[in-house]
């Protein structure tokens, strides 16, 4: 089992905890009627006390176990604070530490909008990137000063710490998270369930330290300019890896290490989501698209597309400027 502890503290907003809560389940359910090899989710609200906790607009949750009793967790979900967040963190020692100790032993953290102080707090994210809530950056940043504060990221990634500016970054985020503990086709399902006509790709709207632009092979960062730049022609692999003076079999291996991908499927990737942009954005037919994009051949695009977003491309267009354009 996946152990994920979604936490909460009084005056949080509670679509930051409901949302990832449903995306999460919805994506568990998919593993279930798939019947893929992955292991379910165990999902627990948890708090420093089990008395009901009272979230902004005056709803109540009742936590279902406290911090003390609960287990190792693999995912952790801070909510959102409304408001001024400092009063929630003077009475939240007990949650600031256990943080840091659920960290220590393995845990990834996602804390969304204010949320954030909490991790800061904790020392966790000093000297590491981190975002929040708009309106408190400029009180964010005179308190945590050893925090490097992303005021044009939406989302921040640090190892195993995650920073969510706001509910909607929150959902891009889950999407990503959900990739990570399961597969493509169970993110992309997910994404079409929730978020599919407002989500932008995560990789244009997050920072993190170690991403595929930020890994420290100078050699990969620049063939990856490159396969920006030239990802609408016909790519040779073998005519990058000279030109980064590798063999093709180095370009590769190191290629892999660095990004998590193989040149190939970052080129795919990217080729795609190209053409997501062109289909949401645009009015060019599918053939026009695809030769945008790199693709010398309808078919293999609409397979291409379908296989990454479980989807075809007319069905993507259809979804996304139906719920986009209709009064």
């Amino acid at each position: 089992m996946t152990c994920v502890s979604i936490v909460a503290v009084d005056q949080m907003l509670g679509t930051s905890i409901s949302l990832p809560m449903e995306m999460l389940f919805a994506a568990d359910s998919y593993v279930e009627l798939t019947r893929k090899p992955f292991p379910r989710l165990d999902m627990k609200v948890v708090a420093m006390t089990t008395q009901p906790i009272k979230m902004a607009g005056g709803l109540r949750i009742l936590p279902e176990s406290t911090l003390l009793q609960s287990h190792q967790s693999d995912l952790i979900v801070v909510p959102g604070l409304w408001r001024n967040p400092l009063p929630v963190i003077q009475k939240s020692a007990p949650l600031i530490d256990w943080l840091k100790h659920q960290h220590s032993e393995g845990a990834t953290i996602c804390a969304a909008g204010t949320g954030v102080c909490l991790l800061a707090e904790s020392g966790l994210l000093n000297n590491k990137p981190a975002t929040t809530h708009w309106y408190y950056f400029d009180r964010f940043a005179r308190r945590y000063p050893k925090v490097q504060l992303q005021r044009s990221h939406f989302i921040t990634r640090s190892g195993r710490l995650y920073c969510a500016g706001s509910v909607n970054s929150v959902a891009d985020l889950v999407v990503h998270l959900i990739e990570l503990f399961f597969d493509r086709d169970i993110a992309s399902r997910v994404e079409q369930q929730f978020s599919r006509e407002i989500r932008k790709s995560y990789d244009q709207i997050y920072y993190s330290m170690d991403d595929a632009k930020n890994h420290p092979d100078e050699a990969i960062i620049q063939s990856q300019q490159w396969i920006q730049e030239h990802y609408h022609r016909s790519v040779q692999m073998q005519q990058i890896a000279e030109q980064v003076d590798m063999s093709l079999r180095t370009f590769n291996r190191r290629f892999k290490a660095a990004t998590g991908l193989s040149p190939s499927q970052y080129l795919l990737r990217l080729r795609i989501e190209m053409a997501k942009d062109l289909l949401r954005t645009t009015d060019l037919g599918i053939s026009a698209i695809a030769d945008a994009c790199g693709f010398n051949d309808d078919g293999y695009f609409s397979r291409c597309f379908k296989k990454q977003e479980n989807i075809k491309p007319s069905e993507f267009r259809h979804r996304v400027r139906s719920k986009l354009f209709s009064l």
